[in-house]
């Protein structure tokens, strides 16, 4: 498996210097940014505070995921780490600002899956990044979508009245952007329930989605689980259904769409991980996953993301690579849909 691991990120190594024309080329040996070690063979990394990148607004899931997380890290790594919060192209002003990061390891990113892969499949991004363009760390949270409205909003009682409003009024639906999960859903279920009319409303995450729906700004919002656990509590939003193959364990009460709508099948997975830009070298790549390991299965992060809704799903190393090469082909069954027509 090492021998495996060993040789996919040369290649993503190799393939990086293309994908990313700021980054030195690597000395003769082939490694990029060799890693120093001590006297003793010990790993002389990290030295110096770290940039975490958090591609979505402060307050959201995503947002909140990293920032519990950090404090983890930080005791492990022995260094600070500072969460930047960058906003905009659906999460890719961030993740092209970490391909422009020099390859040392002092710069990661959270990493969306399915997000990132419609910056890249969309040919009217025409980007040339893709992704092999990272080095994928680690999963730290597997959630599912669901569909909640403003707790006051008498017009939706549950996913069949709103529906059957649906098919004769135009609905606002706040998602997280183009490309993303969430407005992938809004696509899908305009495709399969006949007649509906959803309208996309691109948020920058689900801060501002549920500002949007508290305000009266939009009829819908696609969250999170997590996402959205806490509004439910105060009373201010009303969660109708959960876009998952199952009922959730956090939610038993709520069903899922797919038990309301017989005959339909919608879904909206959502993963957040982290990724580094390739040609960080080996060793400090292991440190990374390492750490996110140990961190993500502390006994006492477990419990206090259980408390926040967040389903933690810890995936490292090379399989959570191999796992986002089998989710982008999952994600290019969606092409015709999205209309990404080469």
């Amino acid at each position: 498996m090492k021998k495996l691991l060993a040789g996919v990120l040369a290649g993503l190594m190799v393939l990086s210097l293309t994908a990313c024309g700021g980054n030195k080329k690597p000395a003769a040996g082939g490694q990029a940014n060799k890693a120093k070690t001590t006297t003793s063979g010990k790993l002389d990394w990290p030295k110096r505070t770290i940039t975490m990148i958090v591609p979505w607004s402060a307050g959201g899931g995503s947002d909140l995921a990293v920032r519990t997380l950090t404090p983890y890290l930080e005791k492990d790594l022995g260094v600070k780490i500072t969460v930047l919060n960058t906003t905009g192209a659906n999460g890719w002003i961030a993740w092209k600002n970490l391909l422009k990061a020099k390859p040392d390891g002092y710069t990661i990113a959270q990493m969306n899956i399915p997000t990132v892969y419609s910056g890249y499949l969309d040919p009217q991004q025409k980007r040339k990044e893709n992704l092999d363009s990272f080095m994928m760390v680690a999963n730290e949270v597997s959630d599912w979508g669901c569909m909640v409205v403003n707790a006051k909003d008498t017009r939706f009682k549950d996913v069949k009245s709103f529906i059957e409003y649906g098919k004769t009024h135009e609905v606002l639906a706040a998602d997280n952007g183009v490309g993303t999960n969430k407005q992938i859903l809004t696509v899908n279920l305009n495709k399969q329930v006949k007649g509906l009319q959803l309208k996309q409303v691109h948020q920058a995450g689900w801060a501002d989605s549920y500002s949007a729906i508290l305000g009266g700004h939009i009829d819908v919002g696609w969250g999170s689980i997590g996402e959205t656990l806490q509004g439910v509590k105060d009373g201010e939003l009303r969660l109708l259904c959960v876009f998952a193959p199952k009922r959730s364990a956090l939610l038993p009460d709520v069903p899922t769409f797919n038990e309301l709508m017989p005959g339909l099948d919608v879904t909206s997975p959502s993963d957040r991980g982290f990724a580094l830009p390739a040609g960080v070298d080996k060793a400090i790549y292991d440190r990374w996953v390492a750490a996110m390991n140990k961190s993500i299965n502390d006994p006492e992060f477990i419990k206090k993301m259980n408390a926040l809704g967040q389903a933690l799903n810890y995936i490292g190393g090379d399989e959570y690579t191999a796992y986002a090469k089998k989710q982008e082909e999952v994600m290019k069954s969606f092409s015709d849909v999205m209309g990404w027509k080469k």
